[in-house]
């Protein structure tokens, strides 16, 4: 047989009715459509909100979202993680992240800090004794609303000099003052963080923030030479040491008027001076710390000086346990909290853990 001839067909040939195809070609189109539609759901639908008071331990690895007040501000580990404490009326509960997590909401300038209100979704983990935290997946998932922040010098913390702000301070929210010497604006596009470099009486600080609190100071920066009041935590990069300002309204430009002569932090307090009838009030206590105690969500420490004893109580959802690793008895610690009165017992209450540091013995 020859290319150019045809091969025989045997039997009838039978064309499909035109209907039929077009009912195939409709029924391919619905269910492409529908895995297409099934998937957007699946992405897109809504993270039920619920209450801490709510959860139950039936809901481990629950995903969830919570919304309400930061109650302590967001703690970066040295591993990494990241974790900070809020409630919504109904509850308190720890919301925890790992390094990816961590390093998104610093680079976006979204760590929470006290006050702050926060909507977050994450993993719930409610262990055997139903204590309960959230894990976050994505920093993206994670909404971000200011405090409103109070004038400074209304508020009791203590403005500090620069030459006090050290190494050994890191993690410590303070508040300083200083003339601006020099502005460094990033690039477009760029991740790298806004430097203003105050100066005072021959020391220098890198006063670093993101494009969140330029958003908030209006995209103005101030010139240099203006006397600049500037709230954050203090941290070590690259063995420099920096102010991070989570928010606007922590930094503005002042008036020699305005300024009071700096002043240190809370005087030390002898602990046999510490009353009863103190309560409420925070105190500073400098002393070296015995042997622990657990109790049910923390941990007790007798710290001593020369002049007698008091209980330091580190609760897990203030101070968690990661963050006492630096404790043990014997070692000398500086602790600043407010005093509180438990069935006759004095005791000193961290309220986070910028409330004590480990003080180095020569």
């Amino acid at each position: 047989m020859s290319p150019t001839e045809k091969a025989p067909v045997y039997g009838p040939q039978v064309k499909r009715p035109l209907r039929v195809r077009v009912l195939q070609y409709a029924s391919l189109v619905l269910a492409i459509a529908g895995l297409v539609l099934l998937y957007l759901f699946s992405v897109n639908r809504d993270i039920p909100l619920v209450k801490v008071g709510d959860i139950t331990p039936t809901m481990n690895f629950a995903y969830v979202r919570i919304a309400g007040e930061v109650t302590r501000d967001a703690y970066v580990f040295k591993s990494g993680g990241i974790v900070f404490n809020m409630k919504d009326g109904s509850g308190e509960i720890a919301v925890m992240g790992g390094r990816a997590q961590a390093d998104a909401l610093e680079a976006a300038g979204k760590l929470p800090c006290r006050g702050d209100q926060v909507d977050v979704a994450g993993s719930l983990s409610v262990s055997a004794d139903q204590e309960v935290k959230l894990r976050m997946q994505s920093a993206e998932q994670l909404r971000l609303t200011r405090k409103r922040a109070t004038p400074y010098y209304a508020a009791t913390e203590s403005r500090i000099a620069l030459s006090d702000v050290t190494a050994d301070r890191k993690g410590d929210q303070v508040t300083v003052v200083g003339t601006l010497k020099t502005v460094d604006v990033p690039g477009p596009g760029s991740k790298a963080p806004y430097v203003l470099t105050l100066a005072e009486d021959g020391a220098t600080l890198a006063v670093i923030f993101w494009d969140d609190v330029f958003q908030g100071l209006d995209k103005k920066l101030p010139m240099p030479g203006k006397l600049i009041s500037a709230r954050g935590k203090v941290d070590v990069y690259k063995d420099a040491i920096q102010l991070k300002v989570w928010d606007a309204r922590d930094l503005r430009v002042v008036t020699e008027q305005e300024i009071k002569a700096p002043v240190s932090e809370l005087p030390l307090s002898r602990i046999a001076d510490i009353k009863a009838q103190q309560q409420g009030e925070v105190f500073t206590v400098s002393g070296t710390l015995g042997e622990p105690r657990s109790v049910r969500g923390g941990v007790i420490y007798p710290l001593m000086d020369d002049s007698g004893e008091i209980a330091v109580v580190f609760w897990d959802k203030q101070v968690s346990g990661e963050e006492r690793d630096t404790l043990e008895s014997g070692v000398r610690v500086r602790v600043t909290a407010p005093l509180v009165i438990y069935k006759g017992t004095l005791e000193l209450v961290p309220v986070d853990v910028g409330g004590f540091k480990v003080e180095v013995t020569p």
